[in-house]
């Protein structure tokens, strides 16, 4: 139970000492959730309200085959969860590597913003071909 708590107490020390020391983390964190939040409320705004009308939607187009992929309209919020996943995976890796490896760390941080970028293009592209 004690080694419990000292691994708490360490984690919760790296993450405040990750987010007081640049303003580079809180940016990347912040810009993180509100691309991870942006690609959660957008299909509930544009592909939901098609639900009814349609049980399958389009999920992937390829440019030789057209349409190649259908699927139920709920899986379409695979793209947030990982998204979410990944930014939650990569803020504690950025707190771990915080006090030994710096230069990682911020990679873990601008890697976390590319990615969530790239899966906020995918989800417009998605709704783009549901419309």
């Amino acid at each position: 139970m004690k080694a419990i708590r000292q691994l708490i107490r360490t984690t919760h020390r790296a993450f405040v000492d990750l987010f007081l020391s640049s303003p580079v983390y809180r940016r990347t964190a912040i810009v993180s959730a509100i691309f991870v939040l942006a690609t959660t409320l957008l299909p509930i705004w544009r592909i939901v309200p098609l639900a009814e009308a349609s049980p399958f939607i389009p999920l992937h187009y390829n440019i030789y085959l057209g349409i190649d992929r259908f699927g139920p309209w709920y899986s379409i919020f695979l793209l947030p969860a990982l998204g979410a996943t990944l930014l939650v995976v990569n803020v504690i890796f950025e707190a771990v590597f915080f006090r030994r490896e710096h230069v990682l760390s911020k990679f873990f941080a601008y890697a976390t913003v590319f990615s969530e970028t790239v899966l906020f293009v995918a989800m417009v592209l998605i709704v783009l071909l549901n419309l």
